[in-house]
């Protein structure tokens, strides 16, 4: 047990019942002795104050000892507290060792071992045991002495290989030549405190049952338990490091346990620690209804065979090793589970798993790593004579957990099974769809699958097509792929003196003479809201199997002061990661600028001098692209314009919906064949008088109709929801109700609006350019 917190600011005085008295110069030569069992055991009464902070302590005395005689076994010191400590001279009592106060209460009292050879034994045979410090000439252990308790049997074990004949013992000078005798003597002094608590509240442990007084006896430093950390039920693997409590008149009303579990930081993997608290409870109480247990006891879980206990440890240890291989190396990933903070939220998309960015730009919000938990100190080879090293320290076990802490996953490609077992279920990642950092369940994370098809159901020209997708393909395959080892950049001592080969850069060739500049690949799409710019680089990204970052001025800002920041904090991670990027309504940062509008100005300039060093695939998208500033003409490589659909256009976009509801839904829904003749029919009147309906407005209109049926829930003899022309027609008549309503608004509908006030010509490279008489102030014709 841990040093009780009462007295960290108390008053002590002592009172030593028996005292051990120096060995007498006179008596140099006279041959050691054996002393009996009671005098080996000294006894001491501390009085603690309840009220003063002055703080006067006598530990220590008689503990220097003559190394001839046969040293003490141990101290027992009764602890008590009293309220007339505070006024009584502490230097006195340091005089004055036979006086006494009139006691309080009972504190929590505890053993100092003195006898050199228990403390070596005790060093020998624990392989962990925080709560304890083993380091010293003297250790501390304090009621119940659960040390002896848990190590009992090893005690015991080490005991025996002592038990010496007198012809072949070891020499007289020898500090393990007590060891058989005050190990026994220790023990018994403790069983005959403990002892029959501990076989009653054993036999209660066959039963899965235990009580409060005795909790502690379930939790063996170094044991394996279950914890619901989240009070919800949900219990993961830990390792108990320590139980701590404070007896008051031999009772305690809490036990503070103290747990640890393999996580991260930004660099390293290690234990982290958690701890807490188990009130009183009365009478006795199932093992496993506790907030946490030891792990063997899962097989009083009624609705856990013994079959499920091999296959819950597996699932843990291969959860384990999932979450280790994904900080080795940073990875796009499907994901579909929760959030771990509470309240939890789902989440369904692509994410990116990257701890080393996440540390970098959060500052690493994550539990800080226990720096060691190696218990105890190796032995302190007391003696080196031939009887101790054969019988003694050839024995002595090695630390436990060694190897536990400060773990570089971009070095160690594997960990044992313990250790997997024993890893963290959180994993910081990115939400693509949210552009947040999260905590995501392991339990969550899936291989992404990206739809290579889906850009030809992108209805553009096929020359167009071709060309996005030549330039991208070649862009992507020029990205270097990083392994564990590059992300470390770290050069071997062996080979810091030689000469490396550069490889040859498989950066895009740039035209520009300043290095690290215009090595991008910049997308303008511009036309009319609607007709597919955003689908584009969706589609973009799901051919070249890269995640898609898709910002708006929300992420980016629109204060000059800091949009270079947050454009540069956007473009180093898709970089890092090879995301294209995808600035959605861009008008804002590429306005023409104006000498009365400085703000204006510097916002435009810090979005420029961002575009010119980004390295990677970034697609700007606009509708209002006659307000650009003429700078952004040399900063972009490609310049797509999206007019008009033809009819056969108009069709084939019908018909990626009706493949698509197919595909997805074949099994629960059917559209019916006079829906899509309804829609074949209709195409020239419902497309394009007296309003051109544009793509996103038509899956708008066919995902309201879905919505209709499935209000209806008219079914055919499968059981599969119909979709009726009926539901077409009433979608289709709600979003031309609301275009008539824009259009008598404005006298004119929106194509006419956009190029009367020069943001564009959507009627370029149409049949109908050049139609229209009515001329804009570019003087281009409005229709």
């Amino acid at each position: 047990m841990t040093e009780p917190k009462a007295a960290d600011q108390v008053d002590i005085a002592s009172n030593n019942v028996e005292k051990f008295d120096g060995q007498d110069e006179t008596l140099e030569n006279e041959q050691p002795h054996e002393k009996t069992e009671e005098a080996l055991i000294k006894y001491r009464i501390e009085y603690v104050s309840n009220v003063s902070e002055k703080t006067a302590s006598a530990d220590g005395k008689g503990d220097v000892l003559d190394p001839r005689e046969e040293p003490p076994v141990l101290e027992y010191v009764d602890v008590r507290f009293t309220d007339e400590l505070s006024s009584f001279d502490t230097a006195l009592m340091d005089r004055k060792s036979d006086h006494s106060f009139k006691e309080k209460s009972k504190g929590h009292c505890y053993i100092r071992i003195l006898s050199p050879a228990v403390c070596e034994a005790l060093r020998c045979v624990v392989d962990y045991f925080p709560g304890v410090d083993l380091s010293g000439h003297v250790i501390k252990v304090f009621e119940p002495y659960t040390i002896f308790v848990f190590y009992e049997k090893e005690l015991n074990e080490y005991r025996e290989r002592l038990k010496w004949e007198d012809d072949n013992g070891p020499p007289d000078v020898c500090p393990n030549r007590w060891a058989y005798k005050h190990i026994g003597i220790a023990q018994d002094f403790v069983r005959a405190r403990t002892k029959t608590a501990v076989e009653k509240e054993r036999k209660l442990h066959e039963q899965g049952l235990c009580t409060f007084d005795m909790l502690w006896l379930l939790f063996k430093p170094g044991a394996e338990v279950f914890m619901d950390y989240y009070l919800i039920g949900e219990y993961d693997p830990w390792i108990a490091s320590w139980v701590s409590f404070d007896l008051m008149n031999g009772a305690t009303r809490q036990y503070r346990i103290s747990h640890w579990n393999m996580d991260a930081d930004r660099d390293w993997v290690g234990p982290a620690q958690h701890d807490i608290e188990i009130d009183r409870f009365a009478g006795e109480k199932d093992i496993i209804s506790l907030r946490t247990y030891p792990c063997e006891f899962l097989r009083f879980d009624p609705t856990v065979g013994e079959d499920d206990l091999k296959g819950i440890r597996q699932h843990f240890v291969d959860r384990g090793r999932r979450w280790y291989q994904m900080r080795r190396k940073r990875v796009c990933c499907a994901f579909d589970g929760f959030t771990t903070a509470f309240p939890r939220r789902p989440y369904t998309s692509l994410v990116m798993v990257d701890p080393i960015q996440y540390g970098i730009w959060l500052d690493g919000e994550r539990t800080d790593l226990m720096q060691t938990v190696t218990h105890p100190s190796s032995p302190l080879k007391i003696c080196s004579c031939e009887h101790c090293t054969e019988h003694i320290y050839k024995h002595a076990i090695k630390p436990r957990f060694s190897g536990y802490q400060q773990i570089n996953p971009l070095v160690i490609e594997e960990l044992t099974d313990d250790q997997y077992f024993l890893c963290d279920w959180k994993v910081e990642s990115f939400l693509f769809k949210t552009r947040t950092w999260e905590f995501l369940h392991i339990s969550g994370f899936e291989e992404p699958v990206f739809d290579k098809g889906l850009l030809e159901r992108l209805v553009i020209k096929d020359s167009t097509k071709e060309l996005i997708k030549n330039l991208t393909q070649m862009y992507v395959s020029k990205a270097p792929v990083e392994s564990a080892q590059q992300q470390l950049g770290a050069i071997r001592l062996n080979s810091v003196h030689k000469q490396a080969l550069k490889e040859v850069s498989s950066v895009a060739w740039s035209a520009d003479f300043i290095k690290g500049k215009g090595e991008g690949l910049t997308f303008l799409l511009h036309g009319k809201p609607g007709v597919g710019k955003t689908y584009t680089a969706e589609c973009i990204a799901q051919y070249t199997g890269r995640p898609l970052l898709s910002l708006t001025c929300s992420d980016i800002g629109v204060d000059p002061a800091v949009i270079e920041k947050k454009l540069l904090y956007w473009f180093n991670l898709a970089e890092v990661w090879g995301a294209i990027i995808l600035v959605d309504e861009a008008d804002i940062y590429m306005e023409q600028r104006q000498v009365q509008d400085v703000e204006r100005n510097h916002l435009v300039a810090g979005f420029l001098r961002a575009l010119e060093y980004f390295k990677g695939i970034l697609f700007l998208t606009t509708n209002r692209v006659g307000t650009f500033d003429e700078a952004f003409i040399s900063r972009i490589h490609i310049q797509i314009h999206y007019g008009d659909f033809e009819d056969a256009d108009r069709e084939r976009v019908w018909q990626t919906f009706f493949d698509k509801m197919e595909d997805e839904k074949e099994e629960t829904m059917r559209i019916q064949q006079s829906a899509k003749d309804y829609i074949h029919r209709n195409i020239p009147p419902f497309a394009t008088t007296p309003t051109k309906r544009l793509a996103n407005e038509w899956h708008v209109a066919f995902q309201v109709a879905v919505a209709l049926a499935e209000a209806q829930s008219n079914k055919d003899q499968k059981g599969r929801i119909l979709i009726k022309s009926d539901h077409i027609r009433a979608s289709a008549q709600m979003s031309r109700d609301f275009k008539d309503y824009l259009k008598a608004l404005y006298k004119q509908n929106d194509s006419k609006r956009a190029a009367m006030l020069g943001n564009r010509y959507d009627a370029f490279g149409s049949k109908e350019e050049g139609k229209g008489k009515d001329k804009d102030k570019s003087g281009h014709d409005i229709i």
